[in-house]
């Protein structure tokens, strides 16, 4: 299993913008998206500009299909994203201990 986390640093005037757009975004996900086994929305409770996706997929296939060939450095966005953001997105992938 591969753990997936996307950060934002979201513009401090535009945290409801984001929050509308990105879960309008995700809703649909675990349908549209085979090897979606899971995805949440975090928000930091210090600091509400900062916001994770995380998605939890079954494989590099799965991931692969959904986020292209270049997943692992480069991550999916929606359009105009960066208009709501004070700096790129980061992107992290984990490997699941299987212990």
């Amino acid at each position: 299993m591969i753990i997936r986390v996307s950060e934002a640093s979201v513009r401090p005037d535009r945290v409801e913008d984001f929050m509308i757009r990105l879960h309008e975004l995700v809703a649909g996900f675990p349908e549209a998206h085979p090897g979606l086994l899971r995805h949440e929305v975090l928000v930091d409770l210090e600091d509400p500009t900062r916001v994770q996706y995380v998605s939890w997929w079954r494989d590099e296939g799965s991931l692969v299909r959904y986020a292209g060939p270049h997943w692992r450095h480069e991550p999916v966005t929606f359009p105009d994203e960066a208009l709501l953001l004070q700096a790129p997105l980061t992107l992290r992938h984990f490997l699941a201990d299987k212990e």
